[in-house]
């Protein structure tokens, strides 16, 4: 049996591994994107008087469609990195920035995050869109599944007297030593943090089908629809709902929590959509987020997600794995940790494939030994 679970968590640690060590290597990059989004583009991304009052968004639609002649169909207001609001108008790709305490034009970008884009476009899909997607979802599950679980089996000491060298580095090794070592020892130690990492991270990838498994576990009997079926109902006799009026409903649903988004219809069908959120900035805990779907002809709330009485299924998913999976649960010990914990694929690869290494060249070696019988005359 051992000898089974060593073969599979070999072979599947071999193929998954590259995809993981990807994941994980921009996953660190990204446990920090609020940061180093705000230092690359300072001069979008920073107010020039951050303490000061941020401004209605009304003024920066009211701006920005006299700018550039059309209407406003995003708002991304000022919240954790972002100091100032960034808007998106129709018939224009990029996105525009205006200054938070003073409304003033600051510039426009492709990207919203520019390269932190890239890098978590990486991370989610490899660059290869939904089939990235599947794949690097499909990665995740095998970590957790195949192994992690393999590898505690592995990892687990046939004596109690080989328990500490499963926890620590053998002083004065050797390489193969040491590498094993490395291997093993951190495996061990980053077990949980990985575990967590990759469950949420497979719920990105396939949140439906995670999300009807958390269901059935918490006993969650209603399902959440899904939000990409939410349409409005066509309407000739009723006018569409503005964008100012959005920003009303906003302010008088939620007042005590601060606007992260704003998106209008994109066509006939579509839905206008808002959410907002507890905390304005990086937060611990857990990330309450209301998010609300508005038929844009009646003004009618399609659906609402209330992170405060949602059933059990629909909260952990929903409040819980976004902080988990970015490592903002526990504030910036677990950001820390995240961003070590996103280079163990890596480090758990590259050990693992010496160790093949140097057992396939040492049965190399084992069978290139021939017995030869003496010469007789």
């Amino acid at each position: 049996m051992r000898k089974l679970i060593l073969q599979l968590h070999l072979w599947v640690g071999l193929t998954a591994g590259a995809i993981l060590s990807i994941v994980g290597i921009t996953g660190s990059v990204y446990v920090f994107q609020p940061e180093l989004t705000a230092l690359l583009y300072s001069e979008l991304y920073q107010s020039a008087d951050p303490d000061a009052k941020v401004i209605d968004g009304r003024t920066i639609v009211a701006k920005a469609e006299a700018q550039f002649g059309g209407e406003v169909s995003t708002i991304l207001f000022p919240l954790r990195e972002l100091e100032n609001y960034i808007v998106k108008v129709e018939g224009k790709k990029e996105f525009v920035f205006y200054d938070g305490a003073t409304g003033a034009y600051l510039g426009e970008m492709a990207k919203r995050r520019g390269i932190l884009e890239d890098v978590l476009e990486i991370h989610r899909q490899l660059t290869l869109g939904e089939i990235g997607s599947t794949v690097t979802g499909i990665a995740s599950l095998l970590l957790v599944i195949v192994l992690l679980s393999s590898g505690l089996y592995l990892w687990l000491p046939h004596k109690k007297k080989q328990l500490k060298e499963g926890l620590r580095f053998k002083p004065n090794a050797s390489f193969k030593r040491r590498n094993y070592d490395v291997h093993k020892v951190f495996g061990f130690y980053f077990i949980i943090p990985l575990f967590l990492v990759s469950i949420t991270g497979v719920y990105f990838a396939f949140p439906e089908k995670v999300q009807a498994v958390v269901d059935f576990v918490t006993r969650t009997e209603e399902p959440t629809p899904d939000v990409k079926k939410i349409k409005s109902t066509y309407r000739t006799d009723l006018p569409e709902v503005t964008i100012v009026q959005a920003l009303d409903m906003m302010d008088t649903m939620y007042p005590g929590y601060h606007k992260r988004n704003l998106i209008m219809p994109k066509d006939s069908a579509d839905r206008v959509y808002f959410s907002v959120v507890n905390a304005a900035e990086v937060d611990a805990g857990p990330e309450y987020r209301p998010q609300v779907y508005i038929d844009q002809y009646t003004g009618k709330i399609l659906f609402a997600y209330e992170p405060h009485t949602a059933q059990a299924g629909h909260q952990l998913t929903r409040n819980w794995f976004v902080p988990i999976h970015f490592g903002e649960i526990g504030g910036w010990f677990t950001r820390i940790l995240w961003f070590i914990t996103g280079l163990m694929p890596a480090v758990l690869w590259v050990s693992g494939i010496i160790i093949w290494r140097n057992r396939t060249s040492k049965n190399k070696k084992s069978k290139s030994v021939v017995m030869v019988k003496p010469f007789s005359r």
